[in-house]
């Protein structure tokens, strides 16, 4: 594994944590409640539903590797007005554990979205990823284009492999430098495999990367979501499932396929994110009709740093505008 893809894989698990989708339309009342979805291949997804809008939201956690417990919490104000459906991803969680690197590529991925899709009835979908679901919420509207409406992609990992590795370096130079050797020795695969409490090391894992995701780190006590949450067997694979699902993207770079998405996308970039801003002007520019809303005093957790500026803007773009100050691909950006 080369450094780039060891640092891909420890920036998104912990706190990539979300995409969301939204349907204009559900032609049938979702209940709360949970239960098990079937995808294409016959692995059973996990999901739970809550709240009871008019509109639906789908909402996919981050990692790749953790479960939707890992976001939950913190997307609480979303119920207030949608109905919100939760899915452990396929390898994770209460989903069906996978050991065939085949099984966990972004194919399959993208086809468990549309297997959510089918067993609820929806017919188009708005989809909002924050990291990595960014990232994989533009891999499925590549795919699926008539079928999504809207998107909004928060803090979104990069559209090339080459623009994620421009920003390596400084997130190396965010860990701690007395925890870079604890650290590395944490994103060994086999430590997680072979320890009788994975839960305490994907503890220690996850507090040395606060300073990395948090622009004023006093606000990750204000995080609800726990990202060492699910059975002992799914969170002893966490890490090797991550790193399995981002070397099955190799030099991915799907800037000209954005072409064809016409739907209106919202990026929305934390002033701090360790995740270049140059990043998120490429999505910006590769999609034909996008905005970009920077967000000051936050990095790439702006949902919990700026909640209110966050939830407003999200509110704003599913009703169909713009927020205010969002920028288009060409515009001179404030500094």
């Amino acid at each position: 594994m080369t450094k780039v893809t060891h640092y891909i894989s420890l920036v998104f698990l912990v706190f990539s944590s979300a995409m969301f989708a939204w349907s204009t339309v559900h032609c049938t009342t979702i209940q709360e409640g949970e239960g098990y979805v079937f995808s294409h291949d016959g692995v059973r997804l996990f999901y739970r539903v809550v709240g009871n809008g008019p509109d639906t939201l789908i909402v996919l956690h981050g990692g790749p590797g953790n479960t939707m417990e890992s976001i939950l919490p913190d997307l609480r104000p979303l119920e207030q007005n949608h109905t919100v459906i939760y899915y452990d991803q396929r390898g994770n969680g209460r989903s069906d554990l996978l050991f065939d690197d085949n099984d966990l590529a972004i194919s399959h991925h993208i086809k468990d979205l549309e297997a959510i899709r089918l067993h609820f009835n929806l017919q188009q979908i708005t989809l909002l990823g924050n990291s990595w679901g960014g990232l994989l919420a533009s891999f499925y509207a590549v795919a699926h284009p008539d079928r999504v409406e809207r998107m909004v992609l928060l803090s979104p990992a990069s559209p090339s492999f080459e623009l994620l590795e421009a920003s390596t370096n400084h997130i190396h130079m965010r860990i701690p430098e007395n925890s870079k050797e604890k650290f590395n020795m944490l994103t060994n695969p086999d430590k997680w495999l072979t320890s009788q409490n994975p839960r305490q090391i994907c503890r220690m894992f996850y507090d040395i990367l606060i300073p990395v995701y948090f622009t004023d780190t006093t606000k990750s006590k204000d995080m609800r979501g726990d990202t060492c949450a699910g059975p002992i067997d799914a969170l002893k694979r966490q890490q090797i499932v991550n790193k399995q699902i981002w070397h099955s993207l190799g030099r991915w770079d799907i800037q000209r396929d954005l072409q064809n998405v016409n739907a209106p996308i919202l990026i929305i970039h934390g002033r701090d994110d360790m995740i270049s801003l140059e990043s998120s002007l490429a999505w910006t520019k590769a999609y034909p009709d996008a905005r970009l809303l920077i967000i000051e005093n936050s990095g790439h957790m702006a949902h919990i740093e700026q909640p209110e500026i966050f939830f407003e803007a999200i509110d704003i773009f599913l009703k169909g505008n713009w927020p205010d100050r969002v920028l288009q691909p060409n515009e001179q950006i404030p500094r």
